[in-house]
């Protein structure tokens, strides 16, 4: 027994080749097990849409300005007449929100007086202190005036051509006139001796006195003097 045969020595390498392939072959498929389904496939990222956000944004109210009543029309007109009692003989032109009246006996008395017109009433004053207060319809005015301490009252009428409020002032002498219905005419001229207003050329708005020609304005209501 000192000696292997040959034949139990073949066995022995058959053997131990048959061993080798098969832990080779255990290594190799795990190998490729590793390599073919060992990998993680890496999650595709999925993008998600935000939710609608709601807008913010304030509404814009309305620009169209709320309707308001229409104020009434006020009349341009100019109203002449005597006093009550016929003391006196009264003009009064409205325009504007503005009136000018003028009051005078055709003599020596006389006064103009101005100020607002609002609410179909005038209040109006004189430099002098006189004052006059009337209410003012579509074809009347009627009131009350101070004309010299004396308190008058009057009813007057709408006019149209003829009649009508003239004026010239100058820095020596004012001039009124009131022209009436009829075509008549009352007036004082003041130069700082009171007297009698001179004949008017309506048509030509002129007058002469003492020979020298004067110009008289028609008064429409909302001059201020």
């Amino acid at each position: 027994m000192g000696r292997r045969s040959p034949l139990v020595t073949l066995a022995a390498t058959a053997v131990g080749l048959v061993v080798l392939l098969a832990v080779n072959s255990t290594v190799t498929g795990n190998t490729d097990l590793t390599q073919t389904g060992g990998a993680t496939p890496t999650p595709t990222a999925t993008t998600t849409a935000p939710a609608a956000t709601p807008s913010t944004t304030p509404s814009t109210p309305s620009t169209t300005p709320p309707q308001t009543a229409t104020p009434p029309t006020q009349p341009t007109a100019v109203y002449v007449g005597r006093t009550t009692g016929r003391e006196a003989t009264v003009a009064i032109a409205v325009k504007n929100g503005r009136a000018v009246a003028y009051v005078c006996d055709g003599r020596r008395l006389e006064a103009w007086l101005t100020g607002p017109f609002r609410d179909n009433q005038v209040v109006l004053r004189s430099r002098t202190g006189e004052r006059l207060v009337a209410a003012i319809g579509a074809k009347s005015a009627t009131g009350s005036l101070t004309l010299h301490g004396r308190t008058l009252r009057f009813a007057i009428s709408v006019a149209g051509p003829p009649a009508g409020l003239y004026r010239s002032a100058s820095k020596s002498r004012t001039i009124g006139w009131i022209v009436l219905p009829d075509g008549s005419q009352v007036g004082v001229d003041n130069d700082g001796t009171p007297a009698p207003a001179p004949r008017l050329d309506r048509e030509r708005g002129v007058a002469s006195v003492g020979g020298v020609r004067v110009t008289a304005q028609p008064i429409t209501g909302d001059e201020t003097f």
